[in-house]
Formats: structure tokens, sequence, C-alpha cells
């Protein structure tokens, strides 16, 4: 992508939790850069064979509880594509001090979705051709219901497109981060 994303990182990070083992979801260099003696690195069993030892292997419907972080990784995959196969990859639930946020991975707008409850904040991919389109990631919003929805996984796709698709829903702030952003909650 031509990022540079060691300029943009001052610490180690807690947690690392890769979705799936296609190689733009894990890049042992900035893994290796990310890590830290209390790193922990969660990922389904397929990633964590490329990754190497110390990562805790993680399947869909299971909990990882991490001094108070509540991790369930839940399906991620597609419907009438290739690319992701139900039961290789996950989304993950991470939950903290009473609030949940929503990774969804690389997927499509899945039934599964209409079980997340009291999301907080959700990353959705919006690219369309490895995973959901813009209008589908919109119709995921309303499902999931979050407060904040972050686009991700843009290809071609202008995020712009989901604040327009969801400009009549006050309920949800959608955010388009940038390289270099930071977001804060308190």
């Amino acid at each position: 992508m031509g990022i540079d994303h060691k300029a943009n990182l001052g610490r180690k990070a807690d947690l690392i939790a890769i979705s799936h083992s296609h190689g733009d979801h894990w890049d042992r260099d900035i893994i290796s850069f990310l890590t830290g003696p209390c790193t922990t690195i969660v990922a389904p069993k397929k990633a964590a064979k490329h990754i190497g030892n110390g990562v805790r292997v993680i399947a869909t419907d299971q909990n990882i509880d991490l001094n108070g972080l509540s991790i369930k990784a839940v399906p991620a995959y597609n419907i009438g594509k290739i690319f992701h196969r139900k039961g290789k990859g996950v989304g993950f639930l991470m939950t903290a001090g009473g609030r949940t946020v929503y990774h969804a991975g690389d997927t499509d707008l899945i039934p599964e979705m209409s079980s997340f409850r009291n999301v907080f904040l959700a990353f959705l991919p919006i690219g369309g051709r490895f995973t959901m389109r813009v209008d589908e990631a919109a119709r995921a919003t309303k499902v999931i219901s979050p407060e904040v929805v972050i686009p991700m996984h843009w290809l071609k796709t202008d995020p712009s497109e989901l604040e327009k698709l969801l400009s009549d829903n006050v309920k949800v702030k959608v955010r388009v981060m940038r390289p270099g952003d930071t977001l804060r909650f308190d």
C-alpha cells in the first residue's frame, strides 16, 4: 500500500487479532514490529501456522479472556463468492469496560450478524469484490446497530459512500479513518 506503518506507531500492541490466513491480513514484519513482551496474538489455526510460535489459536464461537478483555471469534465468510469460505476465517467481538467492538474481518453481510448485541463500534468492509459491498455494509450497520461504524477494506470504494447511505440514521456515526488517524472514546 505504500503506508509506513512504523512511522505512525509509538508503542507495542497489547493485542493483535488476525482474521484469516490471506497474506494481506498478516505481515511478519509488521507483526514483529508491533509485538512486545506483553502482546497477545490471536488467529484462526491456518493463519497461526504462518505467524509462528506464541499465537493463541481461536475458532468460531470460541472465547478468550485477557485481563478484562473478552474476545469472541464469530463467523466471517462470503456468500456466493469463493474467496472466504465459511469456517476458514473469523471476525471478532471484543468487549471491555461494558463496550463491545466488532471487527468483521473479510465477510459479506451474513445471517449471524443479526445475533450481535450491544455493539458500540463496528469495523465493516465495504470493498465489494472480496467482501460485502458498501450498500451491504449499510444494511449490516442497520442490523448490528452500533453507535459508530468505521468502513474498512475499501479497495476502490469511496468510504464516504457509507456515510451517504447512512445519513438518515441519526443513531449511528460513520467515522472514516485515514492512515495516522487516532480514535479515542472516553
